[in-house]
């Protein structure tokens, strides 16, 4: 992998860029032989007039443009976890993410709570992550990384709230401990790491360097399967999410309510009542994001 710096961002230039460097770099390259270029889906990379591919295929009418497959896969999670109880757990996690990790002393508070609540020992070697804004393989990471060390984080903030010398300190730790042990947050947390780490190979694989396309095709077909057993079966596999989240509820003292509805309406049908909404909560937004994972994987 190589970085040059760019004076001009235009499609033209950039395509410029990328060849003369190309040449450069190889001298026994033959641009005539180029076969495929692929890019993200920015205007100046992919627009079909005066974008780098436009202006490559050009040159070299056999360059066949691909737009890259991890960057759909990016954008299509993305977009799919826009649903407002994720995007309020991100946003939670990577608050909390960046308060714990801004100072040495907050950091060191983590890892002793880390090694004393925390089991196993790859466990006790992992430290937060922030949230990535834009790649979300990063956020895959992130988010599995902050679930299994929940149990430390919580005592952190609990630790902190008691901060009599710094009250802004206090504060923020309060209302940071107060978000995570809603029923809502624990929810969605463990809905995201369920999914995250069905998706998470395939993002890594994606963007190794030595691609091998019959092991990834392999690979996406394995976690489609993954994923429509899931909404085939998604009363039964959210069930355990939920009772998972349950469990968790009771260990930090956090209510399990239901969210609120609209009133039974006298003048019209109204939505059919159900015993198992606190369940349906889990399915419908894991279902969300499980759908716009398929949707990536048909497209890649």
């Amino acid at each position: 992998m190589f970085f040059f710096p760019v004076s001009s961002t235009t499609g033209k230039d950039l395509a410029s860029t990328i060849l003369t460097q190309l040449s450069q770099l190889w001298l026994n390259l033959i641009l005539e032989h180029m076969r495929g270029q692929g890019y993200d889906g920015a205007r100046n990379m992919s627009g079909k007039y005066c974008g780098v591919q436009a202006r490559v295929k050009e040159l070299y009418p056999l360059a066949m443009y691909i737009h890259c497959c991890n960057h759909v896969l990016n954008l299509v999670i993305s977009t799919s976890s826009q649903w407002l109880v994720f995007r309020n757990a991100m946003a939670t996690i990577s608050d909390i993410c960046v308060f714990l990790s801004r100072f040495a002393q907050r950091v060191s508070i983590v890892q002793d709570n880390v090694e004393r609540e925390v089991s196993g020992s790859a466990s006790s070697r992992q430290k937060l992550k922030p949230i990535c804004a834009t790649r979300w393989v990063e956020r895959h990471g992130s988010i599995i990384i902050f679930v299994t060390l929940l149990p430390a984080v919580v005592s952190t903030l609990e630790e902190l709230q008691n901060e009599n010398k710094q009250v802004e300190v206090a504060t923020k730790a309060a209302t940071l401990l107060n978000s995570v042990q809603k029923c809502t947050f624990l929810i969605a947390a463990l809905v995201m790491q369920h999914t995250s780490g069905i998706i998470l190979p395939v993002s890594k694989l994606l963007q190794k360097k030595e691609l091998d396309i019959f092991v990834v095709i392999e690979l996406i077909d394995s976690v489609l399967d993954i994923l429509r057993q899931n909404r085939s079966n998604c009363e039964n596999v959210f069930r355990k999410i939920f009772d998972q989240a349950k469990n968790e509820c009771e260990k930090y003292d956090a209510p399990l309510l239901i969210p609120r509805r609209c009133k039974s309406q006298i003048f019209r049908d109204n939505y059919p009542s159900d015993q198992n909404r606190r369940q349906k909560v889990v399915s419908r937004g894991a279902l969300h994001l499980c759908r716009g994972a398929l949707r990536s994987c048909r497209g890649s």
